[in-house]
Order: structure tokens, then C-alpha cells, then sequence
């Protein structure tokens, strides 16, 4: 049986914090506006939605991971279905 490294320990540890630390800091400023972003109008979010290609949205999720971008997705069809109806 190989001993665990202290470094794989730590690093471990420091990923863990980070994610206590990301959740916190989400869950603190939910509902909030983004620092410096100005609101996007739904339409303009359909225009940059239509202009993405597959690459690009598999490059959100390598960055920002599933739940983000599931999320965005989920807003977008939202807006589709606004106007799809009106």
C-alpha cells in the first residue's frame, strides 16, 4: 500500500476551501449585479446565445463547469419561449 503524498493532502484541502469559499461568496451576493457588467437586455443575450458555436459552449463548461452553463441554457430557452409566444 502506498503512503498518500502530503502534498496530494493539501492540495486536496485547498481545492476543498476553494469550493467553501466559491459557494459562500455565490450564495452572499445571489441576486446582485455582476461587478462593472452592465444588465443584457433579452434580446441581446439571444443575439450573443445565437452566435455561439458548440466549441465554445464545451469551453464554458471546461471554465465555469455543468451547473453554470445548464443554467444559462435554462435562461436562454426561457427567453425563447417569451417571444416564441408573444
Amino acid at each position: 500500500m502506498v503512503k498518500e503524498s502530503i502534498y496530494d493532502l493539501v492540495v486536496e484541502e485547498l481545492l476543498k476551501r476553494q469550493q467553501d469559499v466559491r459557494a459562500e461568496l455565490q450564495e452572499r451576493f445571489k441576486k446582485t449585479r455582476p461587478f462593472r457588467q452592465e444588465p443584457v437586455s433579452p434580446k441581446e443575450a439571444l443575439v450573443k446565445y445565437d452566435e455561439l458555436t458548440p466549441e465554445r459552449i464545451q469551453m464554458m463548461r471546461e471554465q465555469f463547469g455543468d451547473e453554470p452553463v445548464n443554467l444559462y441554457l435554462e435562461n436562454i430557452g426561457k427567453i425563447k419561449r417569451r417571444y416564441e409566444n408573444a
